[in-house]
């Protein structure tokens, strides 16, 4: 039996934060977690292999933001990789994960239902910001690759209550023409 997609994603970041908060210390988390450099953002980076999402951004335990990419996705696409870093690092420096941390002043233990509405916006809002950070550093490829994978999803929406991958490629591409 095949799990939703929403459902699926909630039970991989539930994973994924399990194994964060069993992390008590960084030397701890150096042997249970293989970090990955990031040079688009100075926020703890693990790459995990089994999880079924590309990538997250979070917190631990402690509140101190962190991201996680699947192992995979780096090793088999260098150049998405970019696009997927810096669009992780722009979900904390645009205070995305703050914003879904505090389920947007929501009321009860639901705090999915209140910011669905908001993850359309947040996706293209990374999607930008992420093109501009891999403009600065000349990486093109980074774009093309992150406009191409999206380009893949054609009408579909890219992940629950996400905007479809026409409309993400838009933004790249709307993105990328900006003056610096």
């Amino acid at each position: 039996m095949r799990l939703p997609a929403c459902l699926a994603a909630v039970i991989s970041s539930v994973f994924v934060a399990a194994c964060l908060t069993q992390v008590s210390t960084p030397a701890r988390a150096g042997r249970f977690l293989p970090e990955v450099e990031n040079p688009y953002c100075s926020i703890t980076t693990y790459k995990l292999r089994g999880v079924e999402e590309q990538a997250s951004s979070m917190t631990d335990r402690r509140g101190r933001p962190v991201i996680v990419v699947n192992a995979s996705t780096l090793r088999d696409d260098p150049s998405y990789s970019q696009f997927l870093l810096a669009h992780e690092c722009c979900h904390h420096t645009l205070g995305h994960v703050a914003k879904a941390k505090q389920g947007l002043g929501h009321v009860g233990p639901q705090a999915f239902f209140y910011i669905a509405p908001e993850l359309k916006r947040m996706e293209l809002e990374a999607d930008c910001c992420a093109v501009r950070l891999l403009r600065e550093r000349h990486q093109q490829d980074g774009i093309d690759a992150g406009a191409a994978a999206m380009a893949e999803f054609g009408e579909k929406p890219t992940g629950a209550h996400y905007p479809t991958g026409l409309q993400r490629v838009e933004t790249i591409r709307r993105c990328a023409e900006l003056d610096p």
